[in-house]
């Protein structure tokens, strides 16, 4: 959750009036010398933040006739152009709170029926994964975070990192022919976690996100509340109670195989309990001992098992929420402590949607 003030988290529950800020730069470095255009007036869109995308954050804000661009240098232009959006709330002194939600290149931009434009932003980790590598790329003697950091570096300008909340490892001595997201893909499972890129534009690894922590915000329904609706489910679409993690390394070692299981008497998703017998098989490089890949199979058992819990929430819009933020929901006498997985921020006055997911239990 970003940091706001009192008075913002009083205001949100109360009328109050949204506002939006763009800022639009020359590529990736956003220094000031590269600003093209500044608080750029837009009058709808959303920006999607999904936890399960290499491209976390995208979107589109729809602007007036007058910036669709017809030049590639025009301050829209596809070719040149990278968008901040914040978003948060104009007080009555006239003074914002504002907090970054996107950062990234402008990609189509669409000339409407009506005159309008509209225009796409994905987050910079579109860059990265539109750099693949052009020879063989080796895995140097660094931690896996740092050669996360590089990979990165490489293909965006001006790069921001931190901070990542993963506990860091060596790298194994690995070569990496194409894809530059797969090679952060494995990298990331070496420390059981993912890498991404938060509103502001900075790259962070961040742990698995579906260990529930403390709600940092309650939506809930009644008076003073910010639900809108919520609408909880309980499914086992997707889940499985038994995760094997098959290391195929790539720099010649024995290859090798772990599973975890669900084997915790009592447990609802029990291997071989009335839940049955539920497998998921997933292949990689990197793990470099037995121990890191049990870690790892361990992890994303617990991933797993998370489907079981989930919620579609339809909300007052607070800007300060990120994908990862553990929230409490309530809605009509049902309530669960739920870790968000995905975002809408709306750009006009829409309600902002989110979609959480919990463990049945805290631990397997």
């Amino acid at each position: 959750m970003l940091t706001s003030t009192t008075t913002y988290k009083q205001a949100i529950t109360r009328p109050h009036h949204r506002h939006f800020r763009v800022d639009l730069y020359q590529g990736t470095t956003l220094e000031n010398d590269t600003l093209l255009a500044q608080d750029v007036p837009i009058f709808g869109g959303q920006i999607n933040a999904n936890l399960a995308q290499r491209v976390t954050r995208s979107g589109t804000f729809d602007l007036g006739a007058e910036w669709y661009p017809l030049l590639a240098d025009d301050p829209l232009s596809p070719y040149q152009t990278v968008a901040r959006i914040s978003a948060g709330i104009r007080y009555g002194d006239g003074s914002t709170e504002l907090f970054p939600i996107i950062t990234g290149r402008t990609g189509t931009a669409q000339r409407n029926e009506d005159g309008t434009c509209s225009v796409r932003v994905e987050d910079l980790a579109a860059d990265v994964v539109g750099f693949e590598f052009e020879q063989p790329r080796n895995s140097e003697n660094v931690s896996v975070v740092n050669q996360i950091r590089r990979l990165i570096a490489e293909a965006v300008d001006g790069a921001a990192f931190g901070p990542d909340d993963v506990t860091d490892t060596a790298t194994p001595r690995l070569t990496w022919d194409q894809s530059r997201g797969d090679a952060l893909d494995t990298l990331s499972s070496a420390v059981s976690g993912r890498w991404f890129t938060l509103g502001s534009g900075s790259f962070v690894v961040r742990e698995l996100p579906y260990d529930v922590g403390t709600a940092v915000q309650q939506i809930v329904d009644g008076p003073g509340g910010l639900l809108l609706a919520g609408r909880p489910s309980v499914t086992r679409d997707g889940a499985a109670n038994s995760v094997t993690v098959v290391v195929e390394r790539a720099d010649g070692g024995v290859p090798f195989r772990v599973t975890a299981r669900d084997t915790t008497a009592g447990s609802p998703t029990q291997f071989g309990g009335p839940f049955g017998r539920v497998t998921k098989l997933v292949k990689v490089q990197t793990p470099l001992t037995n121990g890191q890949a049990q870690a790892y199979a361990r992890a994303l058992l617990n991933a797993s098992t998370a489907l079981a819990s989930q919620w579609s929430v339809s909300c007052v819009a607070d800007y300060t929420l990120e994908p990862q933020d553990t929230v409490l929901l309530r809605s009509r006498g049902v309530q669960g402590t739920q870790v968000i997985d995905s975002i809408t921020y709306p750009l006009d006055d829409s309600p902002m949607s989110i979609g959480t997911r919990s463990y049945v239990r805290t631990n397997l």
